[in-house]
């Protein structure tokens, strides 16, 4: 029997198969058509199989034997009926078509769900059907060849379905938009019953909540909080980044908690600098295998979703950003503009003098809120600034003391050229003039969201270079109108025998228009 030869896995197993009981007969009777089909079959390299008699019992090659899965090698002269009990209503038209017409079949990219591992699988496959005759003439089989196009099918789906995602995610216009499309079209994409995107729900705990969801309608939502540290393997997986894969009645720690109520799960981590950021959880009602193909379309299409969110979020802080740049930039002209128009001088050094002191003291200010990135000071950073080149805050002459008071960028400006007037006159006529004198500045919070500040000099003003201003010069003018004006808040200042005793009151948030 030279059409059983070979070294085979399937030649040994047809050889050795007890065909005596078999519809079939033992091979010596077989007619010449099913020898001949079948010696051609056995010693392809393509997946090759026959289809014979009226019950298309099976016979198959080698490379064939994989595509039933764990039927294989019952199938070998088991009825096709039998064998493909899970797509017989796609093929049994297609047997039928060829013996009524004798007339070959070619299929491509065709869809056949079977059901191989214990769940439906969405699998395409290339195949012919081919008429072998018999001795009669008649149609007595049917010649398959073909080949699995799932992974073929599967990726070029996915390279369309990541082209619509980019469409949609272009027109999406926010963050919140943006994520809500991404999870839409991926659940849609892969016929889930639900897809969540979880985040933590604190900046240091292990704790994960849905802040953006999708179900198909029927399913519940995912109304849960997981601890991921108390989620046994899977949890740690995630936390290593890592994808999960869940079935219903694992068994594995965490596992139920992360299905909630689905058959099957695929959970994707979001990391950022190594640290689990966020999880998209994708869940089915019917169990399922997750193909590497789905697996990547799910991290694909939560990388891209994150991306546009982020440049989103980037373009929303650039728009805030180019505000608060022209804001910040009219502010400084308008602050420049009163130390032009208010400084007074006998003469033009002093004058340039007067005007880089002032200018320079903005510059500190600028620079100190450049540092904390334009966002908020506190009124002793402004004072230990300004104070600083005298010995502040160690020094034995000055004493600064009071409680943490917050200053929007805005009000930081105004207050710190308060305090550099106050500064300044002490260098030149008080305190800080090199008499030995001291300088005590307290502040307090006040009723009313209102900060009180008391400056108070001491020092032997007999000695003193010069008199302290009383009436006219910047300090007269430039206090009231930036305490009052600007900061609308009250000054008192009182020349005192010891030198200048001052007390500034102003709201320490901005006025609400």
């Amino acid at each position: 029997m030279s059409f059983l030869a070979g070294s085979s896995e399937m030649a040994e197993r047809t050889r050795d198969f007890n065909w005596s009981t078999h519809p079939f007969g033992p091979p010596e009777i077989w007619p010449q058509s099913l020898r001949a089909a079948l010696g051609i079959c056995l010693t392809s390299a393509f997946p090759t199989a026959i289809y014979w008699g009226p019950e298309l019992r099976l016979l198959y090659n080698d490379a064939w034997s994989s595509i039933p899965g764990p039927r294989h090698p019952a199938a070998l002269g088991a009825p096709a009926r039998e064998v493909w009990a899970d797509i017989w209503h796609v093929i049994e038209p297609q047997f039928r078509k060829v013996f009524a017409t004798g007339e070959g079949l070619f299929v491509e990219d065709q869809m056949l769900p079977m059901r191989r591992y214990g769940f439906e699988e969405e699998t395409y496959w290339n195949y012919s059907f081919t008429p072998i005759r018999g001795e009669d003439g008649a149609v007595a089989g049917i010649f398959n060849s073909g080949s699995e196009t799932t992974e073929r099918v599967l990726q070029r789906r996915r390279a369309e379905f990541l082209l619509t995602l980019s469409d949609g995610l272009r027109q999406s216009g926010d963050e919140t938009r943006t994520l809500a499309t991404t999870i839409r079209e991926l659940g849609t994409f892969l016929r889930a019953a639900r897809v969540a995107l979880m985040s933590r729900t604190g900046e240091r705990g292990s704790a994960f909540a849905a802040v953006d969801q999708w179900t198909d309608g029927v399913f519940g939502a995912f109304d849960r909080e997981v601890d991921v540290d108390q989620l046994g393997d899977p949890g740690a997986a995630l936390l290593e980044g890592r994808v999960v894969r869940l079935d219903s009645g694992t068994g594995e720690t965490g596992a139920e908690a992360l299905l909630c109520g689905a058959s099957a799960a695929l959970l994707i981590p979001w990391m950022h600098d190594g640290r689990l950021e966020s999880v998209l959880a994708i869940h089915s009602t019917r169990p399922r295998r997750w193909t590497a193909v789905e697996v990547a379309t799910a991290e694909d299409t939560l990388n891209r979703g994150q991306t546009w969110a982020e440049q989103q979020r980037a373009l929303s802080r650039e728009k805030v950003m180019l505000r608060e740049i022209d804001h910040r930039a009219r502010n400084l002209l308008s602050v420049v503009r009163s130390i032009l128009r208010l400084t007074r001088a006998d003469d033009a050094e002093s004058l340039r003098d007067k005007v880089s002191d002032r200018i320079l003291a903005l510059s500190r200010t600028h620079t100190l809120l450049a540092r904390k990135r334009w966002h908020e000071v506190t009124l002793e950073d402004l004072i230990t600034q300004e104070l600083e080149p005298y010995g502040a805050p160690e020094g034995e002459r000055i004493a600064v003391s009071g409680p943490s008071v917050i200053l929007s960028s805005e009000r930081a400006q105004s207050v710190a050229m308060v305090l550099h007037e106050l500064v300044t006159n002490a260098a030149k006529h008080g305190a800080l003039s090199g008499l030995g004198g001291t300088l005590d500045v307290a502040w307090e919070k006040l009723p009313g969201g209102v900060v009180g500040i008391d400056w108070h000099e001491r020092v032997d003003l007999s000695e003193a270079p010069s008199a302290p201003e009383r009436g006219t010069g910047f300090g007269s003018t430039l206090l009231p109108l930036v305490v009052e004006g600007q900061l609308g808040g009250t000054l008192t200042r009182d020349f005192a025998d010891t030198g200048l005793v001052c007390r500034i009151t102003f709201p320490a948030a901005e006025p609400v228009e």
